[in-house]
């Protein structure tokens, strides 16, 4: 009798936990799922206009910091002085494509940037200062250049005053087996100013081809202006006389 009434007391008591365990559980099941539902309808549940438009701000103000970042970056990268270079084939022979490179007071007729020249020593021939009125980078700059001179091959210049930091570059002059002439026009430009590389890059191009382009067609069209007349052939006084006779 004293382990039939033990084992009663046992299974009483078990049975005992086993339904604080399930009441226990019951209520952490429903308080979850309460909280489900809250968090759902609080997700779907319409947004105020004021809460809207503070979102929209935010998303704002992000994107002006993310521009502004981003810009920030791109001016900061110092001016490399990269040398840009461009070459075409000129239908005439070096000596005249020369001549019209170096005519500098003819520069505003072919050079699309060159608004005015003004050469220090007029009567050197070519001259060593030359001071050229440019648009660059939106802007009019006079801008002082020394030159230097292989005459008929080659002529370089720097930049010795101006609107900008740095303006250096060179044309060669190879003569071409079937008359012709190779021009090849290097350019460098530091501005002084931050500007996007990539704006840089193609503004230099821009000039660059512009010129080559430029004094290809200004070359060709006055070659023949330029070259001499044909000497007459001499004829003896009576043979003029003759020949009106004839006639």
């Amino acid at each position: 009798m004293m382990q039939v009434s033990r084992r009663r007391h046992v299974c009483l008591a078990l049975a005992a936990i086993l339904c604080v365990l399930a009441q226990q559980g019951e209520a952490y099941i429903t308080r979850q799922m309460s909280t489900m539902n809250n968090n759902k309808m609080s997700y779907f549940a319409p947004r105020s206009p004021t809460v809207l438009r503070t979102a929209s701000v935010r998303k704002r103000q992000s994107a002006k910091r993310t521009l502004s970042r981003t810009a920030s970056q791109m001016l900061s990268q110092p001016n490399k002085l990269e040398m840009v270079e461009g070459s075409i084939e000129v239908n005439a022979p070096a000596a005249a494509v020369y001549k019209v490179a170096s005519d500098f007071e003819k520069f505003p007729e072919w050079a699309s940037g060159v608004k005015r020249v003004f050469v220090e020593k007029k009567g050197q021939k070519p001259p060593e200062v030359v001071k050229l009125d440019m648009a660059m980078f939106g802007m009019h700059h006079l801008n002082t250049m020394k030159y230097e001179y292989d005459p008929g091959r080659h002529m370089s210049w720097t930049m010795t005053d101006g609107g900008v930091k740095a303006l250096n570059g060179n044309y060669d002059f190879t003569p071409l087996p079937n008359g012709h002439t190779k021009v090849t026009f290097q350019l460098s430009v530091d501005p002084g100013f931050p500007v996007p590389h990539m704006l840089k890059k193609m503004t230099e191009k821009a000039v660059v081809a512009s010129a080559v382009k430029g004094l290809k067609a200004y070359t060709e069209e006055h070659l023949h202006d330029s070259a001499p007349a044909p000497r007459r052939p001499f004829l003896p006084a009576f043979a003029v006389t003759a020949a009106s006779i004839a006639m």
